[in-house]
């Protein structure tokens, strides 16, 4: 039986069978972009297809052991074959059981026409944009016609030009995995592509719908777009004479081979005039920079721009994904250094930002006091353990084979502004100590130099952050920082920023420590000197921050073997630390910094809550007014209990999406990465995040989430301040990408609210 695949509902096991194409366009409709509905038929149907043809003479008779082992060079051969295999194709009927399933879905669709389009799946070096081999088709909304246009794009799978593809790869009929995906044509105002390059978008336009475009009839309009800001770099008004739009439907309700598309002659002032016009461009550009942000990689879409239904708006919607070819080498596209370094590359995950030349040293838990720091050594090492946090502050990049963007290590590099590669498997054994290499934290990759061991030095080869342009809108979400090291703090200098949103002390004490562990150095210090240097450290940020609030996030035992120790419940075992903490806390407060605050970290039961709570107003941190008591919303159960929380004390919450959603999902912490989590698992979180911002508004309290899941998606920001967030707290490189992009939602959604105003007077 035929089956289909709705763009709404297809998930991570259909990705092969669907192709790469549909896959794409699926995620973005499931994350709410405007991608028209649609189904798939995969490449399984096609195969049943040819497994009931009985043409001797066909290529395709002994189906599916054909290898398409014939002569491609000789150009009669190929035709002739080509030729037999499209007739046999064509002349074979749908069963009829294949019909009804088509045409119902067709039906559901709602349009008077439809599109057909290629999408390829599986995993061989092949570029996924093959419209050249296998080009659209159109056609009315008819069982008929449907059922042609289909067995047309199955037919170009075996033409001359393809087979002489296909054969040249080495490839048999039963390794292509194309997919077709049938969805809505609609008339346009204009239509065209954008295409990325690495510091701007390209954008090409014209009237009607695309075909003129594709087809080269036309020089479409173009645009140069600034990657960062938006700001048309360039433009050229096109050569356009004609353009293409639907005809009007055949009175018929049987087959019609009648086409379905028009040329029409463009008038004089719409050959004079750009397709788009400066808001629109804008709009397309937000929507290129907020797939860029969804980690969605591809190297050009086609997008339309159509009427509402009654007219008085454009709407901008995604036709088509180019993603990117499966074999396709990451580039460095910010430095020529990678051109001129080595000729071995490893892969990994870029975790932390920037391009470091250095010197690989090998970090293990014998000779992590040694570091040199005069040869700019970057940290190679299997994971990073506590006790070698510190390490970290000594050394111009880091390359672990374990963790993720979520990672410790991660998180304090880019904080100190040094680039990171995690989760490359077998560093440690390609890469040894004194070995010259580049990393690249953008893009993950590590280009070896073994053959040049000079020193080299950090301000030669560190690439300069480009100065942005100042952020002169206001916007009504606060926009806070995750800080640890005092060191950070000249980071902070201009830059947008309601206050310190999140102090991890575990990263801020673990560096007080060196070279002992925690519990070695709480085990020999004086508690007057303990309460000193804790003190000293979150003076640094009262002061700087002073009067705006800062959060301090109570010792969180991470790294502790026993999982009871996390957060809150470690309190309950051992207060030590806690009461020390409190101790430094109440010291900053007396000496009048009215703005601090606390957080408690991983908190999961109330009683939990009311212990800490018990201990906070012994150290009388809570006769200040401003001083308030918030947790981390790191638990689910906390979803389910937040007003019981509240009803105990609670004055605010802070949803930490590093540790929420792997325990949501039941993934582990260091495979957490937004682009790799499947659109059905996405809902989950967008619900736990929903509820708990609407549950707080509610009770009365503000909200704020922090974490790396924030940065990477616009999208997920765009979510947050539809609901309510009160504040998002980043870390420093965040801060202005984050602030451009709680304006671009804040805009639209003034616009949106004016929209509906003046409809409302209409």
């Amino acid at each position: 039986m035929i089956k289909l695949y709705w763009l709404s509902e297809i998930d991570l096991r259909d990705r092969p069978v669907v192709g790469e194409k549909a896959w794409l366009l699926s995620q973005l409709k499931q994350s709410g972009y405007n991608v028209f509905p649609g189904f798939v038929i995969s490449s399984s149907i096609f195969r049943e297809f040819l497994d009931n043809l009985n043409d001797v003479n066909s290529l395709l008779a002994d189906f599916p052991g054909s290898s398409l082992h014939l002569d491609v060079d000789n150009p009669r051969t190929l035709q002739l074959v080509a030729q037999q295999s499209r007739q046999s194709i064509l002349s074979l009927s749908f069963p009829s059981q294949w019909r009804e399933i088509l045409m119902e879905g067709a039906t559901k669709l709602g349009s008077e026409a439809l599109i057909l389009r290629n999408s390829l799946g599986g995993s061989f070096p092949l570029n996924q944009d093959i419209s050249g081999l296998t080009p659209g088709q159109v056609c009315w909304n008819f069982a008929d016609n449907l059922e042609i246009a289909i067995k047309e794009m199955w037919a170009q799978i075996l033409s001359a030009k393809s087979l002489f593809y296909w054969q040249r790869l080495g490839m048999r009929i039963d390794q292509l995995n194309l997919g077709i995906l049938i969805q809505p044509m609609v008339n346009s105002v204009a239509s065209g592509r954008m295409i990325t390059q690495s510091k701007y978008f390209e954008i090409e336009g014209n009237w009607g719908l695309g075909n003129s475009l594709l087809q080269g009839d036309i020089l479409p309009d173009y645009w140069k777009v600034e990657g960062e800001s938006g700001k048309i770099l360039a433009k050229r008004l096109g050569n356009k004479a004609r353009a293409y739009r639907l005809k009007n439907k055949p009175e018929l309700n049987q087959s019609t081979t009648e086409k379905c598309l028009e040329t029409y002659c463009l008038s004089d002032q719409e050959q004079s005039q750009y397709c788009l016009k400066s808001e629109e461009i804008m709009r397309t550009f937000q929507l290129f920079n907020d797939l860029h942000d969804s980690s969605i990689s591809c190297n050009s879409l086609e997008w339309i721009l159509y009427n509402n239904g009654d007219n008085s708006y454009s709407e901008l919607a995604i036709t088509q994904l180019i993603p990117l070819p499966y074999n396709q080498l990451i580039k460095d596209t910010k430095s020529e250094i990678i051109n001129q370094a080595s000729q071995h590359q490893l892969m990994g995950i870029g975790a932390a930002p920037g391009q470091m030349k250095g010197t690989v040293y090998l970090l293990n838990e014998d000779n992590l006091s040694n570091i040199v720091a005069s040869t700019h050594p970057i940290i190679v090492t299997q994971k990073i353990h506590p006790f070698q946090l510190s390490s970290i502050k000594q050394a111009a990049g880091v390359v672990t084979e374990e963790g993720g963007i979520t990672s410790h290590a991660a998180i304090l590099a880019r904080e100190l502004g040094i680039p990171a590669v995690v989760g490359v498997p077998g560093a440690t054994t390609w890469l040894q100590t004194g070995d010259s290499i580049l990393i690249d934290g953008d893009n993950g990759s590590i280009v070896l130099n073994t053959s040049d061991h000079k020193e080299i030095t950090l301000q030669a080869f560190q690439v300069k952050p480009e100065k942005t342009p100042s952020l002169d809108y206001p916007i009504g979400t606060k926009l806070m920082v995750n800080l640890t090291q005092p060191s950070s703090l000249s980071k902070m200098e201009g830059l947008p920023c309601d206050g310190l949103g999140l102090i991890r002390s575990e990263l801020m004490l673990l560096d007080l420590c060196p070279p002992h562990s925690l519990r070695e150095w709480l085990d020999n210090s004086q508690e007057v000197q303990i309460i000193e240097k804790i003190q000293e450290r979150i003076t640094q940020f009262a002061e700087f921050f002073h009067p705006q609030p800062i959060f301090y996030r109570t010792f969180d035992d991470k790294f502790s073997a026993d999982k009871n120790c996390r957060g809150t419940s470690g309190y309950n075992l051992d207060s030590t630390l806690f009461r020390l903490e409190l101790q430094a806390l109440s010291a900053v407060q007396k000496q009048g910094y009215d703005n601090l605050n606390i957080i408690l970290p991983f908190v999961r039961t109330v009683d939990e809550f009311r212990f800490c709570l018990d201990l906070i107003e012994e150290f009388e941190l809570s006769f200040s007014e401003s001083f308030q008591v918030w947790i981390m919303a790191e638990v689910p159960s906390i979803i389910f209990q937040l007003a019981d929380y509240v009803k105990a004390g609670v004055q605010g919450i802070a949803i930490g999406t590093n540790d929420l959603i792997p325990l949501l999902l039941g993934i582990e912490r260091n495979k957490l990465s937004w682009s790799d989590i499947p659109s059905s698992y996405k809902s989950s979180i967008s619900g736990a995040f929903k509820q708990l911002i609407e549950e707080a508004n509610r009770l009365e309290i503000p909200s704020s989430v922090c974490g790396q899941i924030v940065v990477n998606s616009s999208k997920i920001i765009e979510d947050l301040i539809n609901w309510g967030i009160s504040n998002i707290s980043v870390e420093p490189e965040a801060i202005e990408k984050t602030y451009r992009a709680i304006a671009r939602t804040e805009q639209r959604l003034l616009l949106a609210l004016a929209r509906e105003k003046r409809n409302n007077l209409e």
